[in-house]
Protein backbone atom coordinates (compact mmCIF):
# COMPACT_ATOMS: atom_id res chain seq x y z
CA UNK A 1 0.00 0.00 0.00
CA UNK A 2 1.82 2.96 -1.25
CA UNK A 3 0.52 7.20 0.03
CA UNK A 4 1.09 10.06 -2.24
CA UNK A 5 2.58 13.06 0.14
CA UNK A 6 1.08 16.47 -0.67
CA UNK A 7 3.12 19.54 1.34
CA UNK A 8 1.40 22.49 1.91
CA UNK A 9 3.31 25.50 3.77
CA UNK A 10 1.87 26.42 6.82
CA UNK A 11 2.81 30.11 8.52
CA UNK A 12 4.89 29.45 11.86
CA UNK A 13 1.97 31.49 13.85
CA UNK A 14 -1.04 28.46 13.68
CA UNK A 15 0.79 25.65 15.83
CA UNK A 16 -1.15 22.52 16.07
CA UNK A 17 0.98 21.02 18.81
CA UNK A 18 -0.07 23.88 20.99
CA UNK A 19 -3.83 22.81 20.60
CA UNK A 20 -3.08 19.78 21.36
CA UNK A 21 -0.73 20.10 24.14
CA UNK A 22 -3.50 22.30 25.87
CA UNK A 23 -6.37 20.00 25.89
CA UNK A 24 -7.44 19.06 29.21
CA UNK A 25 -10.47 16.62 29.72
CA UNK A 26 -12.87 17.03 32.93
CA UNK A 27 -14.73 14.13 34.35
CA UNK A 28 -17.65 14.51 36.66
CA UNK A 29 -19.87 12.54 38.29
CA UNK A 30 -22.69 13.28 35.77
CA UNK A 31 -21.68 12.80 31.97
CA UNK A 32 -23.58 15.20 30.10
CA UNK A 33 -23.92 13.95 26.02
CA UNK A 34 -21.99 15.90 23.46
CA UNK A 35 -22.72 15.63 19.72
CA UNK A 36 -20.17 14.44 18.03
CA UNK A 37 -20.41 16.76 14.48
CA UNK A 38 -18.22 16.60 11.42
CA UNK A 39 -15.05 18.32 12.26
CA UNK A 40 -15.39 22.52 11.55
CA UNK A 41 -13.15 24.15 9.37
CA UNK A 42 -11.03 26.57 10.81
CA UNK A 43 -7.97 28.84 9.37
CA UNK A 44 -4.71 26.89 8.68
CA UNK A 45 -4.76 23.11 7.94
CA UNK A 46 -8.37 22.58 7.67
CA UNK A 47 -9.05 25.49 5.21
CA UNK A 48 -7.16 23.82 2.82
CA UNK A 49 -9.02 20.54 3.06
CA UNK A 50 -6.99 18.51 5.65
CA UNK A 51 -9.63 17.37 7.84
CA UNK A 52 -7.40 15.78 10.59
CA UNK A 53 -6.76 19.36 11.69
CA UNK A 54 -10.12 20.23 11.93
CA UNK A 55 -12.36 21.24 15.93
CA UNK A 56 -12.93 17.51 17.56
CA UNK A 57 -15.98 18.04 19.85
CA UNK A 58 -16.73 15.76 22.23
CA UNK A 59 -14.70 14.30 25.16
CA UNK A 60 -12.61 11.51 24.80
CA UNK A 61 -11.98 7.93 26.84
CA UNK A 62 -10.45 8.40 30.00
CA UNK A 63 -7.49 5.52 30.08
CA UNK A 64 -5.79 3.61 33.22
CA UNK A 65 -9.31 3.25 34.67
CA UNK A 66 -11.27 0.09 35.44
CA UNK A 67 -13.83 -0.08 32.34
CA UNK A 68 -16.30 -2.22 31.09
CA UNK A 69 -14.77 -2.50 27.83
CA UNK A 70 -11.31 -3.30 26.67
CA UNK A 71 -10.04 -3.09 23.19
CA UNK A 72 -6.54 -4.44 22.15
CA UNK A 73 -5.70 -3.57 19.11
CA UNK A 74 -2.55 -5.57 18.46
CA UNK A 75 -1.80 -9.24 18.59
CA UNK A 76 -0.42 -11.71 17.02
CA UNK A 77 0.84 -15.50 16.60
CA UNK A 78 2.98 -16.32 14.06
CA UNK A 79 6.35 -18.12 13.28
CA UNK A 80 8.44 -17.05 16.25
CA UNK A 81 5.81 -14.19 17.18
CA UNK A 82 3.32 -14.78 20.21
CA UNK A 83 1.31 -12.12 22.25
CA UNK A 84 0.30 -12.90 26.28
CA UNK A 85 -3.02 -11.32 27.59
CA UNK A 86 -3.34 -10.20 30.91
CA UNK A 87 -7.26 -9.55 32.57
CA UNK A 88 -7.56 -8.28 35.97
CA UNK A 89 -11.22 -8.41 37.82
CA UNK A 90 -10.75 -5.26 40.18
CA UNK A 91 -14.16 -6.12 41.88
CA UNK A 92 -15.03 -7.80 45.20
CA UNK A 93 -17.26 -9.92 42.62
CA UNK A 94 -17.26 -12.77 40.24
CA UNK A 95 -17.56 -10.76 36.91
CA UNK A 96 -18.48 -12.75 33.20
CA UNK A 97 -16.41 -11.06 30.16
CA UNK A 98 -16.91 -12.03 26.68
CA UNK A 99 -14.49 -11.58 24.16
CA UNK A 100 -13.55 -12.15 20.53
CA UNK A 101 -10.49 -12.13 18.38
CA UNK A 102 -10.62 -10.44 14.87
CA UNK A 103 -8.01 -12.35 12.60
CA UNK A 104 -6.77 -9.41 9.88
CA UNK A 105 -6.16 -11.16 7.34
CA UNK A 106 -10.03 -12.55 6.32
CA UNK A 107 -11.44 -10.68 9.38
CA UNK A 108 -12.21 -14.00 10.81
CA UNK A 109 -14.09 -13.77 14.55
CA UNK A 110 -13.73 -16.20 17.31
CA UNK A 111 -15.86 -15.73 20.15
CA UNK A 112 -15.21 -16.84 24.39
CA UNK A 113 -16.43 -16.26 27.75
CA UNK A 114 -13.93 -15.34 30.33
CA UNK A 115 -15.48 -16.00 34.63
CA UNK A 116 -12.84 -14.02 36.81
CA UNK A 117 -13.34 -14.28 40.48
CA UNK A 118 -12.80 -11.38 43.20
CA UNK A 119 -9.35 -9.68 42.61
CA UNK A 120 -8.50 -12.10 40.29
CA UNK A 121 -5.71 -11.65 37.19
CA UNK A 122 -6.04 -14.33 34.15
CA UNK A 123 -2.85 -14.40 31.59
CA UNK A 124 -2.55 -16.08 28.30
CA UNK A 125 -0.74 -17.12 25.77
CA UNK A 126 -2.56 -16.14 22.60
CA UNK A 127 -0.45 -19.56 20.70
CA UNK A 128 -2.12 -22.18 23.40
CA UNK A 129 -5.25 -20.09 25.18
CA UNK A 130 -6.50 -21.50 28.47
CA UNK A 131 -9.03 -23.63 30.25
CA UNK A 132 -10.28 -23.71 33.62
CA UNK A 133 -12.80 -26.46 34.52
CA UNK A 134 -13.75 -24.70 38.19
CA UNK A 135 -14.93 -21.24 36.17
CA UNK A 136 -15.84 -22.22 32.73
CA UNK A 137 -13.29 -20.58 31.70
CA UNK A 138 -12.11 -21.76 27.86
CA UNK A 139 -10.16 -19.19 26.12
CA UNK A 140 -9.34 -20.65 22.69
CA UNK A 141 -6.22 -20.22 20.15
CA UNK A 142 -5.56 -17.93 17.89
CA UNK A 143 -3.13 -17.35 14.74
CA UNK A 144 -2.30 -14.55 12.51
CA UNK A 145 -2.21 -11.08 13.52
CA UNK A 146 -5.62 -9.08 14.53
CA UNK A 147 -7.38 -7.70 17.42
CA UNK A 148 -9.01 -8.66 20.73
CA UNK A 149 -12.46 -6.84 22.10
CA UNK A 150 -13.68 -7.84 25.74
CA UNK A 151 -16.79 -6.71 26.92
CA UNK A 152 -18.32 -6.86 31.12
CA UNK A 153 -21.32 -8.78 31.27
CA UNK A 154 -22.28 -7.39 35.12
CA UNK A 155 -24.99 -9.13 37.17
CA UNK A 156 -26.07 -6.29 38.31
CA UNK A 157 -27.30 -2.77 36.33
CA UNK A 158 -25.01 -0.37 38.85
CA UNK A 159 -22.23 1.15 37.18
CA UNK A 160 -19.58 -0.62 39.72
CA UNK A 161 -20.60 -3.51 38.22
CA UNK A 162 -19.52 -2.91 34.51
CA UNK A 163 -16.68 -0.88 35.38
CA UNK A 164 -13.94 -3.57 36.88
CA UNK A 165 -11.61 -4.76 33.69
CA UNK A 166 -7.94 -3.72 33.05
CA UNK A 167 -6.06 -5.67 30.75
CA UNK A 168 -1.99 -5.46 29.11
CA UNK A 169 -1.00 -7.40 25.90
CA UNK A 170 2.70 -8.31 25.56
CA UNK A 171 3.62 -9.10 22.11
CA UNK A 172 7.07 -10.76 21.76
CA UNK A 173 9.15 -12.38 19.06
CA UNK A 174 11.66 -15.30 20.54
CA UNK A 175 14.12 -15.25 18.80
CA UNK A 176 14.93 -11.45 17.84
CA UNK A 177 13.95 -10.78 21.08
CA UNK A 178 11.71 -7.71 20.46
CA UNK A 179 8.80 -6.91 22.84
CA UNK A 180 5.85 -4.72 22.29
CA UNK A 181 3.45 -4.48 25.57
CA UNK A 182 0.92 -1.23 25.80
CA UNK A 183 -1.96 -0.99 27.82
CA UNK A 184 -5.80 -1.93 26.57
CA UNK A 185 -7.95 1.09 25.82
CA UNK A 186 -10.60 0.97 28.15
CA UNK A 187 -14.40 2.50 28.11
CA UNK A 188 -16.28 3.09 31.17
CA UNK A 189 -20.28 2.79 31.68
CA UNK A 190 -21.67 6.09 32.51
CA UNK A 191 -24.95 5.02 33.15
CA UNK A 192 -26.69 2.02 35.25
CA UNK A 193 -28.06 -0.77 32.96
CA UNK A 194 -28.02 -4.17 31.82
CA UNK A 195 -25.78 -5.29 29.14
CA UNK A 196 -27.48 -6.13 25.65
CA UNK A 197 -24.71 -7.28 23.85
CA UNK A 198 -24.92 -3.74 22.40
CA UNK A 199 -21.95 -0.84 23.53
CA UNK A 200 -23.12 2.62 22.65
CA UNK A 201 -20.19 4.39 22.37
CA UNK A 202 -22.38 7.44 22.32
CA UNK A 203 -20.62 9.34 24.79
CA UNK A 204 -23.77 8.58 27.44
CA UNK A 205 -24.05 5.02 27.92
CA UNK A 206 -20.78 4.46 27.53
CA UNK A 207 -17.43 6.80 26.89
CA UNK A 208 -17.29 7.78 23.21
CA UNK A 209 -14.59 6.82 20.74
CA UNK A 210 -11.76 9.44 20.12
CA UNK A 211 -11.93 11.38 16.92
CA UNK A 212 -8.41 11.92 16.63
CA UNK A 213 -4.83 9.85 17.49
CA UNK A 214 -2.00 11.96 17.81
CA UNK A 215 1.77 10.27 18.29
CA UNK A 216 4.96 11.65 17.96
CA UNK A 217 7.11 9.23 15.33
CA UNK A 218 10.50 8.59 14.09
CA UNK A 219 10.37 9.66 10.49
CA UNK A 220 10.39 5.90 8.21
CA UNK A 221 14.31 4.89 7.03
CA UNK A 222 15.78 1.61 5.98
CA UNK A 223 14.55 1.19 9.39
CA UNK A 224 10.49 1.30 9.78
CA UNK A 225 8.04 1.10 12.44
CA UNK A 226 4.48 0.27 12.11
CA UNK A 227 1.24 1.96 12.47
CA UNK A 228 -1.41 -0.49 13.98
CA UNK A 229 -4.97 0.94 13.82
CA UNK A 230 -8.56 -0.96 14.01
CA UNK A 231 -12.41 0.24 13.87
CA UNK A 232 -14.24 1.02 16.91
CA UNK A 233 -17.52 -0.10 15.17
CA UNK A 234 -17.84 -3.11 15.27
CA UNK A 235 -20.25 -5.80 13.93
CA UNK A 236 -19.81 -9.07 15.78
CA UNK A 237 -22.86 -10.47 15.35
CA UNK A 238 -23.84 -10.40 11.83
CA UNK A 239 -19.53 -10.80 11.42
CA UNK A 240 -19.73 -7.91 8.97
CA UNK A 241 -16.60 -6.18 8.96
CA UNK A 242 -16.10 -2.12 9.33
CA UNK A 243 -14.07 -0.71 6.50
CA UNK A 244 -12.70 2.87 6.66
CA UNK A 245 -10.88 5.97 5.00
CA UNK A 246 -7.73 6.83 7.18
CA UNK A 247 -6.72 10.74 6.72
CA UNK A 248 -3.74 11.15 8.01
CA UNK A 249 -1.98 14.41 8.85
CA UNK A 250 1.92 14.67 9.05
CA UNK A 251 3.64 17.88 10.99
CA UNK A 252 7.50 17.77 10.40
CA UNK A 253 10.07 19.80 12.31
CA UNK A 254 10.42 22.76 10.24
CA UNK A 255 5.73 23.31 10.36
CA UNK A 256 5.50 22.04 7.17
CA UNK A 257 2.12 19.94 6.74
CA UNK A 258 1.85 16.72 4.70
CA UNK A 259 -1.32 14.63 3.95
CA UNK A 260 -1.98 11.49 3.30
CA UNK A 261 -4.98 8.65 3.26
CA UNK A 262 -6.18 5.29 2.50
CA UNK A 263 -8.46 2.61 3.11
CA UNK A 264 -8.31 -0.56 5.24
CA UNK A 265 -11.51 -3.44 6.39
CA UNK A 266 -11.73 -4.48 9.75
CA UNK A 267 -7.96 -4.16 11.35
CA UNK A 268 -4.74 -2.79 9.85
CA UNK A 269 -0.87 -3.35 10.10
CA UNK A 270 0.70 -0.97 7.72
CA UNK A 271 4.78 -0.17 7.58
CA UNK A 272 5.08 3.69 7.72
CA UNK A 273 8.07 3.40 4.92
CA UNK A 274 4.60 2.04 3.09
CA UNK A 275 3.15 5.69 3.75
CA UNK A 276 5.16 8.32 1.48
CA UNK A 277 4.42 11.10 3.35
CA UNK A 278 6.05 9.73 6.44
CA UNK A 279 9.60 8.98 4.72
CA UNK A 280 12.54 10.89 6.07
CA UNK A 281 13.73 11.29 2.20
CA UNK A 282 10.01 13.38 1.94
CA UNK A 283 9.59 15.36 5.65
CA UNK A 284 13.54 16.00 5.64
CA UNK A 285 13.42 15.46 9.40
CA UNK A 286 13.88 12.90 11.97
CA UNK A 287 10.17 12.74 13.55
CA UNK A 288 7.08 14.09 12.86
CA UNK A 289 3.98 14.47 14.67
CA UNK A 290 1.46 12.30 13.00
CA UNK A 291 -2.47 13.09 13.50
CA UNK A 292 -4.72 10.27 12.63
CA UNK A 293 -8.72 10.49 11.64
CA UNK A 294 -10.84 7.66 10.41
CA UNK A 295 -13.67 8.86 8.43
CA UNK A 296 -16.39 6.16 8.54
CA UNK A 297 -15.83 4.96 11.65
CA UNK A 298 -13.37 6.35 14.82
CA UNK A 299 -10.51 4.50 15.46
CA UNK A 300 -7.99 2.88 18.07
CA UNK A 301 -4.41 2.14 17.70
CA UNK A 302 -1.02 2.73 18.39
CA UNK A 303 2.30 3.20 16.75
CA UNK A 304 5.45 0.83 17.41
CA UNK A 305 8.66 2.39 16.95
CA UNK A 306 12.01 0.53 15.43
CA UNK A 307 15.34 2.19 15.48
CA UNK A 308 19.03 1.40 16.01
CA UNK A 309 21.35 2.16 19.43
CA UNK A 310 23.56 1.44 21.43
CA UNK A 311 24.82 -1.39 18.45
CA UNK A 312 21.00 -3.36 18.58
CA UNK A 313 17.84 -2.82 17.19
CA UNK A 314 15.43 -0.95 19.85
CA UNK A 315 11.83 -1.09 19.82
CA UNK A 316 9.42 1.64 21.47
CA UNK A 317 5.53 1.20 21.57
CA UNK A 318 3.85 4.94 21.48
CA UNK A 319 0.27 4.93 22.35
CA UNK A 320 -1.85 7.37 21.01
CA UNK A 321 -2.88 11.03 22.80
CA UNK A 322 -6.79 11.23 22.15
CA UNK A 323 -8.61 13.98 21.12
CA UNK A 324 -12.59 14.59 21.06
CA UNK A 325 -15.21 12.03 20.77
CA UNK A 326 -17.09 10.14 18.33
CA UNK A 327 -20.02 8.36 18.40
CA UNK A 328 -19.46 4.11 17.58
CA UNK A 329 -21.58 0.63 18.24
CA UNK A 330 -20.03 -2.45 19.27
CA UNK A 331 -22.73 -5.30 18.47
CA UNK A 332 -21.62 -8.67 20.38
CA UNK A 333 -24.12 -11.58 19.70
Amino acid sequence: MTATATLTRQPSATRTATRTATQTLTRTATRTPRPSATPTPTTDPADLGIIAFGVAEGVPPAQKLASALLEFPYIAFSGTTDTRIELINMSDRTQTVQCFYVRQSDCNEIGFFVSLTAGQPLSWLVSTGTRNVLTFTAVPPFDGVGELKCAVAPRTPEIASHNVLQGRAIVYDRITGETVGYGASGFQRLVPGDFPGVVDLDGFTYEACPERLHFQVLTATSVSGDLVLVPCAQDLLTQTPTQTVVQLAIVNEFEQVFSSSFRFRCHTRLSLGGIGALRKAVLGTDTAHLVVRGVDSPLLGLVVDRFDALGARQTAVNEAFLEGGSPATVIFP
